[in-house]
C-alpha cells in the first residue's frame, strides 16, 4: 500500500511538473518515486534465479508502470484541450530518445545495485534516483495520449523502457558478481535465470534499433545545421546581414535559414550553388527580416 500512495504521489507530481515546464518540479517526482525498488528487486531475483520472485516482481513493476501512466492520463485529461506538448520543453525533451540514455542507464543501474548492496554508501541513492528518468517518462507518455499525441507517447515510453532494461541487466551483473547466490534461502533455477536474462537481452537489441535510428537523424541534423552556419556566414561576408536562427529539426525536413539586416543581399545563387549536394538533400529555405532605424526628435529644443 506504501508503494502505490508514493507512485501515485510521484507521478502525479511529475504530470504538474513536466504541464507546468518546471524541471525542479520534476526532479522532486524523481526523489519520490519508489518505483527503483522493484526493478532492483527484479535484477536481485534474477542474479539468484528464483522463478517466484522473478514473477512477483516482475507484476509489481507492471502495475507500477501502468499506475503512473494511468494517473498522468487522469490528471491531465481535463486541460487537454488548453496544452500544446510541443510548447513545453520538458514534455518535448522526453519523446526522443537516444543512444546516450542507453549508456547512461546502463551507469545508473550499475551505481544504484551497488548502491542496494552496500549500506556504506546507500546515501548515493537519491542521487541514482535522479540520474536515471522512471516515472517522468511514464507520467509523460500519460500526459500525451491524454492530449492526442500516441506518437510522441511512444518515444516516452521508449525512454523508459531503455532505461528499465539497462537497469535490470546491469543490476543482475552486479549482484551475480557479488555472490549473493550463495547466501539466497531459496532454491536456484539456472533455467530462470537464462530465460529472464535471454529476454532482457532481445528486448535491449529491440530497443537499440530505434535509438539507433534517432541518434541518427539526430546526428545528421546537428551537421545539417553546423553546415548551413558556415555556408551562410561565407555567403554573407561584405553585406549588412548577419544569421539570426539556423532551423534544421522541422517537421517537412527542410532547413530554415532566418536572416536580419538590410541593403541587397548577396546573388541567392551563390548560396544555392554551394549548399547544393552539403545538406543530405534537404532543402533550404532563406527568410530576411529587414532592420530599419528610425530617429526620434527627442533632442534639446
Amino acid at each position: 500500500m506504501k508503494f502505490l500512495c508514493l507512485l501515485v504521489l510521484a507521478s502525479s507530481i511529475a504530470t504538474y511538473g513536466l504541464l507546468g515546464d518546471s524541471l525542479a518540479v520534476v526532479i522532486g517526482a524523481m526523489i519520490v518515486a519508489p518505483l527503483m525498488l522493484p526493478i532492483m528487486g527484479l535484477a536481485f531475483s534474477v542474479s539468484i534465479g528464483d522463478r517466484r520472485a522473478i514473477v512477483s516482481t516482475l507484476l509489481v513493476s507492471v502495475a507500477g508502470i501502468a499506475t503512473a501512466v494511468v494517473v498522468g492520463f487522469l490528471l491531465a485529461l481535463p486541460i487537454a484541450q488548453v496544452k500544446q506538448p510541443e510548447a513545453i520543453q520538458q514534455i518535448m525533451v522526453r519523446t526522443a530518445p537516444h543512444l546516450l540514455d542507453l549508456m547512461a542507464a546502463f551507469v545508473t543501474g550499475l551505481a544504484g545495485a551497488f548502491a542496494l548492496a552496500r549500506r556504506d554508501v546507500s546515501d548515493t541513492l537519491p542521487g541514482v534516483a535522479i540520474a536515471v528518468s522512471l516515472v517522468p517518462p511514464l507520467a509523460n507518455a500519460g500526459i500525451l495520449f491524454a492530449l492526442g499525441e500516441p506518437g510522441l507517447a511512444s518515444g516516452s515510453l521508449l525512454l523508459f523502457g531503455t532505461n528499465y532494461v539497462a537497469i535490470l541487466l546491469t543490476g543482475s551483473l552486479v549482484f551475480s558478481l557479488m555472490g549473493f547466490r550463495r547466501a539466497a534461502l531459496s532454491p536456484f533455477d539456472p533455467r530462470a535465470r537464462r530465460r529472464s536474462v535471454g529476454i532482457a537481452l532481445v528486448a535491449l537489441v529491440v530497443i537499440a534499433i530505434p535509438l539507433s535510428l534517432t541518434s541518427y537523424s539526430l546526428i545528421i541534423t546537428n551537421k545539417v545545421a553546423a553546415r548551413t552556419q558556415a555556408l551562410a556566414a561565407t555567403w554573407l561576408q561584405g553585406s549588412d546581414y548577419r544569421i539570426h536562427a539556423v532551423d534544421a529539426e522541422t517537421a517537412d525536413g527542410s532547413v530554415n535559414l532566418l536572416l536580419l539586416g538590410e541593403g541587397p543581399l548577396p546573388p541567392l545563387n551563390t548560396l544555392e550553388e554551394r549548399a547544393r549536394g552539403s545538406l543530405f538533400g534537404r532543402t533550404l529555405r532563406v527568410k530576411v527580416v529587414e532592420s530599419r532605424t528610425l530617429e526620434l526628435a527627442t533632442g534639446a529644443g
